[in-house]
């Protein structure tokens, strides 16, 4: 031990290697809790393996709660690294310890590439022929940038930073074991490979196929050892040639065995208890290749085309590149390496599920180890064969023993200091290396700095959980919804709010009526409603927050419960606004919360009743509109939960309430108007308030009963740009082009509404080419007589070789239906592409018509003279359709929203 301190000390790239461990471990294992305390993880996945984690650390072999009943985690995976894991929580009696057991496994994993990179960037000399090189230790010392290089590839690698912040898996734990046994093959430990190889076989059923892998890679660096006679620095630990071919043999078919009883013996077997079939749910993952591992296997053979129709689609070669991207394509110089990952490779490369292949979730976290490996030996190829190539033999070094072709070029590069070829390769390969990580980390990254980093806001109603798990007994049996679930989950029956409710089952329930609850709000006060009309009672409330026991006396649901759809006084003074009035009921502000990753959006919104306000009789209304005036949704469709709970009918005078949808998915543009309504139908501008005052120039529609408060942009980086809802003499296009950065090419012209009247436009469109599918934005500004635009029908059409392909004609309108009386008069259109555009040009005109005849308004030129009857506003480049981001493949829903 002693030894290896010294060994330590005196490396310095080993101590930058630890920071960097330390660092890694300090950041992801600090995004995991805030994740978890910011309630972003759930029954799925974290909660439920938790349970069978902390059952197991208990000496319950695997047992989890499925619906409502005791079973056992073998219904879907069989993971013994589960139970040899759980001590860990002897030590922390936390669902966090297994989120930073996961991070330090992962972590671990870069000193093994570094060894890795050592061994292979080395000569391959026994310490005799080390010692007749006279350069030696030079010649280490370029090496161990270069190792250290690539160990930081692979702290960067965006997949492995996914795996450990997608809650808590068994796969990545696989990842420091396959490592460890590449180090161990290479330094002939043949225990230590065993161990790591077998320990990779029980992560999960399909490891095991990794594990047989490395026990043939182990068969092959034994032949090949034999073949060339190479040598390694450590005798002694070299076995037996019969112990060589033996433990890997043994390896590889302990494995294959372990994979046939896990997959189709122990997983059939729990399954067909629980879900009346017989086999592991997840081979239905593959579509049209089948729905059984025979059936799967077969499509290769029957339909090969399939197959490669189905891996070389642009995600699936994306993801592809993506993983190799972070180390320099190096691997592809390996690709005997990369062949051991098949099993996994393909299993995501061909499922039908997008989270397998788009390298954001766990899947992808064994195929890190093997490129980076496959990383390593190449880099070492590349390293070896450009430095034979350009110095050729060395004479100079005859006088060495006998060695082979690679060992007499090491030995001729390390020798000659005053060559300036060996710093120039070292320096280069691992700028090659750094630039390739950097880059990747750059674009997809997790941590600070990168480009998917996706921090958990934690806030004070997340800290309050802690108030409410604490009056639970330990051992008591629980019902919690989705997000609060992972946080009670150390205990033998824990189920998802509202199963397991029955006599017998759980006594306590707790909820979070703001966060996911799998339920819609109404439902979900319901069954609270229902519980506490039977023998459950309230042991306490706040903020959302709801405890119930089984057979508390208490019925009513405390006050500062409804606190989440309240602000407090001195707060509400520093509310965004605009103030928008409607007699008794006064708008404040509205704000966002957006989650990027998903493109999802909550709106809240801030409303005071006034001292006039009489409960029952007016109520407030948010609608979320299209550019082109559209309604995306409204709180008619998805009622909040404060409305739920909280209902204008039980608002007193001078309350400040906050009101927060569900989570939406909106398009790339939207805009929120809000009204106050006092009839049956919100919909109808006679039931609603007419807008009596603002604090600031806004938006009305035509009827004066909605005013657009706030407009938003999604950006490239998935972030949301406010747009300008307050338009008087600044140029539409100005404004658009200031909020969003887009660069726009301008046109405008004079169309004559009468001999003595005319209306200008400027018309705004983007420079750059416009994806095949997706939504044209033409921004119109009208001037002059646009009291008249009401007697007439703007047209926008976009036009390819002289044909109407889309169109968009009605009333200017910007997010509302707008009164023709103002100038300048804002005016969004949006004409929808079609999804595979042919050749150009693409051209977009607009005009005006007399709805009544038909008859089209003359376009005028400077003079006043008529040249036409519609203005030229310039041709559109059409790029082709976007590949499907990770949103848009898993929640069709915000494909809308996709920018790039």
């Amino acid at each position: 031990m002693a030894a290896r301190i010294r060994r330590l000390a005196g490396d310095p790239y080993r101590l930058i290697l630890v920071g960097l461990i330390l660092a890694y471990i300090w950041v992801f294992a600090g995004l995991a809790f805030q994740q978890h305390l910011g309630m972003r993880t759930h029954k799925a996945d974290l909660g439920q393996i938790d349970q069978a984690v902390w059952n197991s650390s208990r000496g319950r072999f695997l047992e989890s709660v499925k619906d409502d009943f005791i079973s056992t985690r073998l219904t879907d995976h069989v993971e013994p690294i589960f139970v040899l894991i759980s001590p860990v929580l002897w030590l922390w009696d936390d669902v966090r310890a297994l989120l930073l057991l996961q991070v330090v496994a992962a972590a671990l994993g870069a000193w093994f590439v570094y060894e890795l990179a050592l061994l292979q960037l080395s000569p391959i000399l026994s310490p005799e022929e080390r010692g007749q090189i006279w350069h030696w230790e030079p010649l280490q010392q370029r090496i161990r940038p270069m190792a250290l290089a690539f160990a930081l590839a692979y702290l960067l690698a965006p997949q492995l930073q996914s795996a450990v912040l997608t809650e808590f898996h068994a796969i990545p734990l696989a990842v420091p074991l396959i490592l460890w046994a590449f180090w161990a093959v290479e330094r002939q430990r043949w225990g230590q490979f065993a161990l790591a190889a077998l320990l990779v076989t029980g992560v999960k059923e399909e490891a095991a196929l990794l594990g047989a892998g490395l026990g043939l890679w182990a068969l092959w660096r034994v032949a090949l050892r034999r073949i060339q006679g190479t040598r390694r620095d450590e005798p002694d630990a070299s076995p037996s040639p019969q112990h060589a071919l033996l433990l890997p043999l043994a390896v590889t078919g302990l494995s294959l065995l372990w994979f046939w009883l896990a997959t189709f013996v122990i997983v059939p077997a729990h399954a067909q208890q629980v879900y009346d079939v017989a086999e592991s749910s997840y081979f239905q993952r593959y579509g049209a290749l089948g729905n059984s591992p025979a059936d799967i296997f077969k499509s290769f053979f029957t339909q090969p085309g399939l197959v490669w129709q189905i891996a070389t689609e642009p995600a699936r070669v994306r993801y592809l590149r993506d993983l190799l991207a972070p180390f320099g394509f190096l691997s592809l110089l390996a690709p005997e390496i990369l062949l051991l990952s098949l099993p996994v490779l393909l299993a995501n490369l061909l499922s039908a599920y997008p989270a397998q292949y788009y390298g954001e979730f766990h899947y992808s976290a064994p195929l890190v180890p093997y490129v980076a490996v496959s990383a390593v030996y190449g880099g070492a190829r590349l390293w070896r064969g450009l430095a034979r190539r350009a110095r050729g033999r060395s004479e100079s070094f005859q006088h060495l023993p006998a060695a082979s072709g690679p060992v007499m070029a090491l030995a001729a590069l390390a020798s000659n200091s005053r060559s300036a070829l060996r710093p120039l390769l070292a320096a280069g390969l691992s700028l090659w290396l750094l630039a390739w990580s950097v880059t990747s980390y750059a674009a997809l990254g997790r941590g600070p700095l990168g480009g998917r980093y996706d921090p958990t806001p934690i806030r004070a109603h997340h800290r309050l959980l802690a108030r409410f798990v604490a009056q639970i007994p330990p051992d008591a049996r629980v019902s919690a919804t989705a997000a609060v679930h992972p946080h009670v989950s150390h205990r033998r029956y824990i189920t998802q709010f509202p199963l397991g409710l029955k006599p017998g089952q759980a006594d306590w329930a707790l909820l979070d009526v703001t966060t996911n609850t799998d339920m819609a709000p109404g439902d979900l006060k319901a069954q609270v409603e229902a519980l506490l009309a039977q023998d459950w009672g309230v042991v306490d409330g706040a903020d959302g927050f709801l405890l119930l026991r089984r057979g508390a006396p208490d019925k009513t649901i405390p006050d500062a419960f409804y606190d989440f759809a309240r602000v407090p006084a001195d707060e509400a003074q520093s509310l965004p606004g605009p103030r928008v009035a409607f007699g008794p009921l006064t708008f404040l502000g509205l704000e966002l919360e957006d989650w990027p990753r998903w493109r999802q959006t909550k709106v809240t919104t801030f409303w005071r009743a006034e001292p006039d306000f009489a409960p029952g009789t007016v109520r407030p209304w948010l609608e979320l509109r299209t550019p082109s005036g559209e309604r995306i949704t409204t709180w008619a469709e998805s009622t909040p939960p404060a409305l739920v709970w909280y209902p204008p009918e039980r608002w007193r005078p001078g309350e400040v309430l906050r009101i927060t949808t569900l989570w939406l998915f909106l398009p790339r543009s939207w805009g929120g108007a809000v009204g106050a309504v006092h009839g049956p139908d919100p919909l109808a501008p006679g039931d609603r308030l007419a807008v009596q005052a603002e604090d600031r120039p806004a938006l009305l529609d035509e009827s004066g009963t909605l005013a657009l408060v706030a407009a938003y942009a999604r950006q490239p980086g998935d972030t949301l740009a406010p747009l300008p809802v307050k338009l008087a003499e600044i140029p539409l296009g100005q404004a658009i082009s200031r909020a969003t950065g887009l660069a726009l090419r301008e046109a405008g012209g004079r169309f004559g509404l009468s001999p003595d009247a005319s209306v200008e436009v400027r018309a705004w469109l983007p420079r750059d080419p416009v994806p095949g599918g997706r939504e044209l934005d033409l921004w119109l500004q009208w001037q002059g007589e646009t009291g008249l635009l009401g007697r007439y029908v703007p047209f926008v059409h976009l036009r390819q070789a002289g044909e109407n392909r889309s169109q968009n004609d009605g009333p200017p309108r910007y997010f509302l239906s707008l009164t023709v009386d103002a100038s300048p008069l804002a005016d969004w259109r949006q004409l929808t592409l079609p999804a595979q555009p042919g050749p150009g040009p693409w051209q977009v005109v607009l005009g005006l018509y007399d709805p009544a005849s038909g008859e089209r308004l003359p376009l005028l030129d400077p003079a006043g003279q008529p040249q036409g009857s519609e203005l030229l506003v310039g041709s559109v480049q059409l790029a082709p359709p976007l590949v499907p981001d990770q949103a848009c493949a898993l929640i069709p829903s915000t494909c809308a929203s996709q920018v790039r």
